[in-house]
């Protein structure tokens, strides 16, 4: 494919040279298989290479930064610089079975909806109404990971990386390096994880930041400005300074879910809140101001609150820093924005395989997921460029389409056993594995 030549030098390592088969694992993520994994990828694409992929995927030592450098900057510059673009963080989980995978743990597994065996992925997205793509991403390690420097030898985790952060402290990293890389965006999205931690947005604003972030109903605020004041300095018991605040003034407090019913029959309107195949969605959305404040700071913070009733009667709470100016129907839009990096999750997840690798080391996990995601440049970059002619243009239509025109494997009887007898053979030998035994073939 000519777009893979733009992205040829990231894979020549110490005069190694893996571009063909990137381009050959590309292709296949690009395809039309069921699953997407190696072995698969190389029965369906021409002149293919198996273990060639497998070494470029799990060994090979080019880096998954430069290219996703160079993804982020092609993204910004299709998506940038309007004044709906935004950055949105979420994360993601991959089903795996046991313990083997870097990072894998018994943790919430947000596609099953329950705990579960999986690992976690932290992602920001570039998006722009309803176009997004994967600009960056970040594996989170769990603590029990870091304990175990044998575990995470196995796994090949770089030693600079077993540090124990926080799916919060993975998004920060992500942002500085959105910014860095001139990442041209408005405003941040995230979900309640990002929203209800108050450190992180703290963080964004004095970086300058606006954000519109999801939080918890049981989230704490203030109607009005508690303005605190210093309370007369006191000692613990070991007679070190205590340095605490109060409230000037009684202010109302309470949970958001609260606050909001007392007053959404009142104030809150009809919206729009983003386009569908339907037509306009429109929803009753109250937008407030109101005040947030740890009981220690020396201010407390002024915020937008946006609550959107949903089908079911339930309701939606974001909180923002946006400028109070900011109009209800601008409001309304930022806050339903994200739901398109989850639909980019359901595209890359059922059409350009990033759930069905079977890698399970440091190094391939980033490969893998960094070549994810030049496939969805790919998408992208179509689905803008026949946007007149076919604007309903998917990532399903795509693959189909290069299906045809990218040559695939022709696969004969034999090709078809010996695919068969080395399929049984990796069978035989995790069998041979757990049960500590050789394979005999």
């Amino acid at each position: 494919m000519h777009f893979c030549n733009n992205y040829s030098r990231h894979f020549i390592v110490h005069g190694k040279d893996v571009t063909h088969h990137a381009r050959s694992y590309l292709s296949g993520l690009l395809g039309t298989q069921r699953r997407k994994n190696i072995e698969r990828i190389g029965e369906d694409v021409q002149a293919s290479n198996y273990q060639g992929m497998q070494q470029m995927v799990s060994d090979s030592p080019w880096s998954h930064d430069l290219l996703m450098e160079q993804v982020a900057g092609e993204i910004n510059g299709l998506l940038g610089g309007h004044r709906h673009s935004a950055l949105y963080l979420d994360e993601t989980s991959f089903v795996k079975k046991g313990d083997a995978s870097v990072g894998v743990k018994r943790q919430y597994c947000g596609r099953l909806g329950k705990i579960d065996n999986c690992q976690v992925g932290v992602f920001a997205a570039l998006g722009r109404a309803d176009r997004v793509a994967l600009a960056d991403f970040r594996l989170y390690l769990p603590q029990e990971w870091v304990d175990s420097p044998e575990r995470c030898k196995k796994a090949k985790v770089p030693p600079e990386q077993q540090v124990a952060r926080t799916k919060t402290e993975l998004a920060l990293e992500m942002i500085k390096a959105a910014r860095a890389r001139g990442l041209n965006y408005q405003w941040i999205g995230g979900d309640e994880v990002y929203g209800n931690n108050r450190n992180l947005t703290y963080t964004l604003e004095a970086m300058g930041e606006v954000f519109l972030m999801d939080i918890a109903k049981t989230y704490t605020l203030y109607w009005d400005n508690p303005e605190p004041r210093p309370k007369p300095q006191r000692s613990d018991r070991r007679g070190r300074p205590v340095n605490r605040n109060e409230a000037t003034i009684q202010a109302s407090k309470g949970a958001v879910s609260k606050l909001v019913e007392e007053e959404f029959e009142t104030r809150s309107r009809w919206t729009d809140i983003r386009a569908s195949v339907k037509g306009k969605l429109r929803s009753r959305t109250m937008v407030r101001e109101c005040w947030e404040w740890d009981g220690h700071s020396s201010e407390a913070r002024r915020r937008l609150l946006i609550a959107r009733e949903e089908t079911d009667g339930t309701y939606k709470y974001s909180l923002s820093n946006a400028a109070s100016d900011t109009t209800w129907k601008e409001l309304a839009y930022m806050q339903a924005q994200r739901f398109w990096i989850e639909r980019s999750f359901q595209d890359a997840k059922s059409e350009l395989g990033m759930a069905q690798y079977e890698v399970r080391g440091w190094r391939g996990w980033h490969h893998h997921i960094s070549l994810v995601c030049l496939a969805m440049l790919f998408v992208l970059k179509e689905r803008l460029f026949a946007a007149e002619e076919a604007p309903l243009l998917s990532a399903r239509d795509v693959v189909e389409l290069l299906n045809h025109y990218l040559p695939r494997r022709d696969r004969s009887e034999a090709d078809v056993m010996e695919s068969l007898r080395r399929r049984h053979e990796e069978r035989a030998r995790d069998i041979a594995r757990r049960h500590n035994q050789r394979a005999v073939f």
